[in-house]
């Protein structure tokens, strides 16, 4: 949890801050994954790999980050009726939440189909159960269905009913997307 009370109480789903650790430190964009707008706060999803992430992973709490600019990019347009699948992969699964979250707050159906390499790769799993289905899929099947978030999707969409897809993850997650 970061203090950001301005950030907190204008982000709209979709929406990103830029991070700074220190002076001359590598300016980071990262997801707000949530937000408490009573308290002020704002959560954010770092995956550490390298040595920027690794050091505000490694912050204490009272901990001081030198900037934080935001909410920056466009809020996520979001359907007003139906049922929508919110597909996370990795650490996509931190943005997909949000537009989960305020699709459920406007009565839409909400299917999340998340995954990672493997279950200590899963991420998110039940703050999105708390707004609808929930598919797990883990690449090494350790957890949930055997394989990846694509296939899963796939699957749904032969199913029918879905209105829109919001899917958000890596390179090779999105161009296996399945096409309509």
């Amino acid at each position: 949890m970061v203090e950001a009370p301005r950030i907190a109480e204008i982000r709209q789903p979709g929406q990103f801050v830029i991070v700074r650790r220190g002076p001359g430190a590598e300016r980071i964009p990262l997801t707000i994954a949530d937000v408490d707008r009573d308290a002020g706060t704002i959560s954010l999803v770092i995956q550490s790999v390298g040595k920027s992430t690794n050091e505000l992973v490694a912050l204490e709490v009272g901990d001081a980050i030198t900037d934080i600019a935001g909410p920056l990019g466009r809020p996520t347009h979001l359907l007003d009726k139906g049922h929508a699948v919110c597909v996370g992969g990795g650490v996509g699964t931190a943005v997909a939440y949000p537009i989960a979250q305020a699709l459920s707050r406007n009565g839409i159906s909400v299917t999340s189909i998340i995954g990672g390499r493997s279950k200590e790769w899963v991420i998110y799993e039940d703050e999105l159960r708390a707004v609808g289905e929930v598919v797990v899929c883990t690449d090494d099947g350790s957890y949930g269905r055997h394989g990846f978030v694509t296939e899963a999707l796939k699957d749904l969409c032969e199913a029918g009913g879905i209105d829109e897809v919001f899917a958000i993850g890596p390179v090779p997650m999105m161009r296996g997307l399945p096409r309509s």
